[in-house]
């Protein structure tokens, strides 16, 4: 099947059994999940910041280390979204977890991470750009491992 747009030909992907492809993202994901909204995104990101400061710190960095094994930190876990990596088709390991979760707050994500929610289509955060993850909701928890 193909699609016409404008002057040309575009053909989606093949895609295994039980995936889709988004068009909007161009990514191949699993049936039932979706690419996470910006708002969704923030929500995580202030709810994450309140836990943080709820817990003092150290009960946040001990709770996020047991969910990075998961592909989410605590906000994520708490609002159904995981961390997806593309090139894989898996959700990210602790590796990458950890990965996208240090080196957003090496870049300043405190600082600058309402700014990219606000202007990047592609990303949801400068540790996604490192960890070459993306943010994905999955209210069905179909990506549970």
């Amino acid at each position: 099947m193909t699609i016409k747009t404008g002057y040309e030909q575009f053909v989606p992907p093949r895609v295994p059994p039980g995936m889709y492809f988004d068009r909007d993202s161009g990514l191949i994901l699993p049936q039932g999940v979706r690419p996470a909204g910006q708002s969704r995104v923030a929500a995580s990101w202030f709810l994450g910041v309140g836990l943080f400061i709820a817990t003092a710190g150290i009960g946040y960095l001990v709770w996020g280390i047991v969910q990075w094994g998961r592909g989410q930190t605590p906000a994520q876990r708490m609002l159904d979204l995981r961390c997806w990596q593309p090139g894989t088709g898996r959700v990210a390991d602790r590796r990458h977890t950890a990965l996208r979760q240090i080196t957003g707050l090496l870049n300043g994500e405190l600082a600058i991470g309402p700014i990219i929610w606000l202007t990047s289509n592609s990303l949801n955060s400068v540790g996604d750009f490192f960890a070459g993850t993306v943010v994905l909701h999955d209210p069905n928890r179909i990506l549970r491992r």
